[in-house]
């Protein structure tokens, strides 16, 4: 979960709150910033024995296990949250987001290695299925109360796109593309209004290549150029990595990480794709940002 954990900004202390609960949310933040996350995770439980509700140990404990690669976790901590009485309506949007992408990128990285792996079968993806159709719920309740969420329907966009990776019957995917798409539109209106777009990732609008989707004339993706192979990756004839990686609407290369391979030859493919750039990408002429698979060596 790479990709995700690292936007997740600390919130003000809560008027009122236990004093000694207070202290043991601050002990927990100062470990959580300290990347001692299982030691957070006691400091925030330490300080919910005290105030069962507090909104920041909670928040907190889920963003640990999420940092930890627990997505179980995390969403388990993350409908808590949600159900916290007197939940503000802007909060409970955040985090019904939070659980969304959550359950989205553990649904989607099982797809993605398994392809990867060659080993991808529909059928043996019951997983991902509840997954998506976990993600798709909590979506549609946080558009239901923040409509207006850039974040949230770009979210959406991505869910049809892995639930029609899934899928062998022709009209059921045109259906799911057709949703992906519509979400992506609204993520794109959204996105291109507000004054100063937000510094986080997944508010940009994205296209996923999960499906397989011919992109045709609606999105145009370049051909990358190698610049500076690392030597690792010269002359190879054995053995091969398959690598996920977030391209900007620069055409930059962002969040590489490995579906398939390991050792020297993965980490200097990782170093590659860094130096890769694509032709920056659009729909329906508003550029986006594109979730790619890349194999290396490059043949």
């Amino acid at each position: 979960m790479i990709i995700l954990s690292a936007w997740f900004a600390f919130s003000a202390p809560l008027a009122g709150q236990d004093k000694t609960a207070a202290e043991s949310v601050k002990k927990g933040d100062e470990l959580y910033k300290a990347g001692k996350f299982k030691e957070a995770i006691d400091a925030y439980k330490e300080a919910l024995t005290q105030d069962p509700n507090n909104d920041q140990a909670i928040g907190y404990i889920a963003y640990s296990y999420n940092k930890l690669g627990d997505g179980d976790q995390a969403r388990q901590w993350m409908k808590r949250r949600v159900e916290i009485p007197g939940q503000s309506p802007s909060r409970k949007a955040q985090v019904l987001t939070d659980m969304t992408l959550v359950a989205w990128d553990m649904a989607h990285m099982e797809i993605s290695v398994r392809k990867a792996a060659g080993s991808f079968k529909p059928a043996d993806s019951s997983t991902a299925r509840k997954l998506l159709i976990e993600a798709e719920d909590s979506g549609q309740k946080a558009v239901a109360i923040a409509p207006r969420s850039a974040k949230a329907f770009n979210l959406l966009n991505l869910i049809y796109r892995a639930s029609e990776s899934l899928e062998t019957e022709p009209a059921v995917r045109a259906t799911l593309t057709a949703k992906a798409d519509e979400a992506l539109r609204k993520s794109v209106q959204i996105f291109e209004a507000l004054p100063q777009p937000p510094a986080e990732v997944w508010f940009v609008p994205t296209i996923s290549t999960i499906a397989g989707t011919d992109l045709g004339q609606a999105v145009h993706v370049g051909q990358p150029t190698k610049k500076n192979l690392p030597d690792a990756l010269k002359d190879v004839k054995d053995g091969s990595v398959v690598i996920e990686v977030l391209v900007g609407r620069d055409g930059k290369v962002r969040f590489p990480r490995i579906l398939s391979g390991q050792g020297k030859l993965a980490e200097a493919a990782v170093a590659a794709a860094k130096l890769w750039e694509f032709e920056p990408t659009t729909f329906e002429g508003h550029a986006v940002q594109v979730i790619e698979t890349i194999s290396l060596p490059a043949k």
